[in-house]
């Protein structure tokens, strides 16, 4: 049934595995000058460029994503905040999404498991759909993650281009994956929830001997979800490796294999493309206007698309890198990662929906469907680069990281469609377009036959300096990028739309203050610049592509502090994010003020001069009031509107589109049950609050809870998980493109040995 786009040739897979040959070559080259490393108990890397073992519980002190090395995060003037994994487990995490519950200024906009592409985030109100794995961009929007492989997520708030090269302005996701571990320790977990989803998981370490460690995961879900139709089912590869080449360098690989067959259901734009159908959208009864149609009641779970809606994704993540330390000045890591997604959607979509009027209420009549065949495959090559100098004069304390990255991307993207198939009507039980859209001989309008190939260059310099017995440290650094993109479409039916070159050029600093007050209190405070690339298949009204470059610049100032033993941890931000060079499309008006003729400048013609500001605060704290109680709590206050709009002037002022609400919170305490006759019993709950001032969808307030036992059978530590999610059955938008979920049982089994 499904047709595979053609294959891209291996080619930059051979580049990897030959670059990262050559890299082993030089660096056991010159690793000539053995230098005495202390004996390492739990991390099994080089401390620089590492922070396994660094987390306690929730908290975390040290993070990889505000320079690319090992930095503790009291010393770093960024707001930052660390999901561990401990806490995606206590929250009961499968994949990225459900962790942004409980990041405070990050808000998702769909679902991992949904026909939408656009399954992205917001950071600070604005639109972040490059995430980030292991300090490397991810080749597409829509890149899966599972919650098994990953070991902690970091989210560095505001402009980021220092470290990540081209990201939206209001920051940066990187989730970082599992390392071997130096100890022996099997982890086996089976899951099972009351709409027929079962989970199969093993995470295994295994070090060789006391050079060479394993980590292999094994992941295996499938059955249906809670609406009509829809299932998930993924198999996951993983394998990671760390092997001590010298007492002074290490070789770190690892390889990832997803593969991802789901039939998702509708997002929030095929079921209700207009106004009369808002009301279905927004109710909490789920009906349409609070009536049934026909005496036909539309639940909650409605889904269009019906039993044939599909997509198959498969992704490949390489990556290898050698750390060395030359002596106890000058380190160095490089790095070669390889990344590859293919998938196939074959998916309905909503045209023109008809309404009617029963007993004097607005319903659905029909919706005009028409059928799309998607395909597309992205391979990107990454190469980094970093060595750090760690230096001390005159009573300073200098790390200097001089950074360089390459990275190729080629995306192939064949599109077809279909003429309008017959009409889907409302309350009927079958539909004929579900049996067209398998008939490939109906995909007779090409959308689209784009390849996109985009070459991408940046080095930066970094300083981190720390004074006056460190309790005063400086950042200072500037990352400059240059790209080329080449767009090509043969079926496009101008010059430009058939190819088109653009450039990217763009300097990046940032700066930044941390002053340790005393020993439990920093203030910081920083401005930092990020810039998004520069559009693309897009021309002014001359004719001419734009050219300036969509970015933003950032200020923070906050409190971090750790008071109590490390018992009470806060961070706290205030914030504003300015987005620039924005686009939009040129008015006929604007056309004649010009001077040019309105019938002869025809077709979309654009503009960059929108932007928009985001500003507030925010607060993540973790409390552990008793060895066996804590809590973590995140509170954000953000405004997110227009500042420049020439088309629209009206929208100054107002909401960005699809933009988060004002106010958001988060609260999960987690209790280990005191007492002889309780012992091994825990207690979480969590309340996940989103207001409703946002733009697109109402607000809610969301309780989950969960319940634990270990103990020990037949010599094996065994845990039991019964885990209630939403508890009042609150039917809610959980982003402006995805449903939340009913109310879901759900009940796991694990053994560690």
């Amino acid at each position: 049934m499904y047709l595979t786009a053609p294959c891209q040739p291996l080619h930059y897979f051979s580049r990897s595995v030959a670059f990262c040959a050559a890299l082993f070559l030089a660096a056991a080259a010159i690793a000539q000058t053995p230098v005495r490393l202390p004996e390492e108990k739990e991390a099994i890397v080089l401390p620089e460029f590492n922070v396994a073992g660094s987390d306690e519980g929730w908290s975390a002190s040290n993070t990889l994503s505000g320079t690319r090395t090992n930095m503790n995060l009291r010393d770093l003037p960024r707001s930052m905040q660390i999901v561990t994994s401990e806490f995606l487990n206590d929250i009961g995490a499968l994949t990225l999404t459900d962790a942004t519950d409980f990041i405070s200024g990050v808000t998702n906009v769909g679902n991992q498991d949904q026909t939408n592409d656009a399954n992205t985030y917001q950071v600070r109100g604005f639109r972040q759909n490059k995430v980030y794995r292991n300090g490397q961009r991810e080749p597409f929007a829509g890149m899966l993650h599972d919650a098994a492989t990953v070991d902690r997520v970091e989210i560095l708030k505001g402009p980021s281009s220092l470290l990540a090269g081209v990201v939206e302005p209001g920051g940066m996701i990187n989730s970082i994956s599992k390392t071997p571990r130096t100890r022996q320790e099997t982890t086996v977990k089976v899951l099972g929830d009351k709409w027929g989803m079962r989970r199969g998981e093993v995470d295994t370490s295994i070090p060789l001997n006391k050079r060479l460690g394993l980590r292999l995961v094994w992941v295996r879900q499938a059955g249906d979800t809670w609406q009509q139709y829809a299932f998930s089912n993924r198999s996951v590869y993983y394998g990671a490796l760390s092997y001590k080449l010298t007492e002074n360098t290490r070789l770190n690989g690892n390889l990832e294999y997803f593969n991802y067959d789901a039939n998702p259901p509708a997002p929030r734009s095929t079921v209700a493309s207009s106004s009369p159908l808002n009301a279905f959208t927004w109710h909490g009864n789920g009906d349409i206007n609070g009536k049934t149609l026909n005496g036909v009641y539309i639940p909650w779970n409605f889904n269009p698309l019906g039993p044939n809606n599909r997509r198959l994704e498969r992704i490949l993540r390489v990556g290898q890198q050698i750390e060395h330390r030359f002596n106890d000045t000058l380190s160095l890591r490089i790095s070669g990662n390889y990344g590859r997604m293919h998938r196939d959607d074959l998916r309905l979509s909503g045209t023109q929906i008809s309404t009617k009027v029963v007993n004097g209420i607005t319903v659905p009549s029909t919706d005009a469907l028409s059928s799309t065949y998607d395909r597309e495959t992205v391979n990107t090559y990454t190469a980094q680069g970093d060595l750090v100098g760690k230096f001390k004069y005159f009573g300073i304390s200098h790390q200097a990281i001089l950074g360089a990255e390459y990275i190729d991307t080629d995306d192939l993207r064949l599109r077809d469609n279909t003429p309008a198939l017959t009409a889907y009507v409302f309350g009927a039980d079958t539909q004929p377009a579900w049996e067209q859209m398998l008939e490939l001989s109906r995909y007779t309008l090409p959308n689209t036959r784009l390849h996109a190939h985009a070459r991408r260059r940046g080095v930066s310099f970094t300083n981190v300096i720390g004074m006056f017995n460190d309790r005063l440290h400086l950042m200072a650094g500037v990352r400059h990028d240059e790209g080329t993109i080449i767009n090509r479409n043969p079926i496009a039916t101008d010059a430009i739309g058939k190819y088109q070159k653009v450039y990217e050029n763009a300097n990046s600093p940032t700066v930044g203050a941390v002053y340790r007050v005393n020993d439990a209190v920093s203030l910081f405070t920083s401005s930092s610049r990020s810039f998004a690339g520069v559009p693309v298949s897009a021309i002014d009204m001359y004719g001419k592509p734009l050219d300036q470059q969509v970015g933003g610049k950032g200020y923070d100032a906050g409190i971090k502090a750790s008071l109590f033993k490390n018992r009470f941890n806060i961070n706290v931000a205030g914030f504003q994010v300015d987005q620039i060079n924005g686009t939009r499309q040129v008015s006929t008006n604007e056309i004649i003020a010009a001077g040019l003729d309105p019938l002869v400048v025809t077709g979309a013609r654009s503009v960059q001069d929108v932007s928009a500001r985001s500003r507030g605060w925010e607060t993540d704290f973790m409390v552990k009031i008793l060895d066996g109680y804590q809590v973590a709590v995140t509170y954000t206050n953000l405004h997110a509107f227009v500042t420049a709009n020439k088309s629209n002037p009206a929208s100054v002022g107002g909401p960005v589109s699809q933009g988060p609400g004002r106010e958001s919170w988060s609260v999960l305490q987690k209790l280990e049950v005191p007492g002889r006759w309780f012992k091994g019993l825990t207690a979480t709950h969590s309340v996940i609050f989103r207001d409703s001032r946002r733009p697109t969808v109402q607000g809610y307030t969301r309780q989950d809870a969960s319940l634990s036992y270990r103990t020990t059978l037949f010599k094996r530590k065994v845990t039991f998980n019964v885990r209630e999610a939403n508890i009042t059955n609150l039917e809610y938008w959980e982003g402006f493109q995805a449903r939340g979920a009913p109310r879901t049982y759900s009940f796991s089994i694990s053994t560690k040995f």
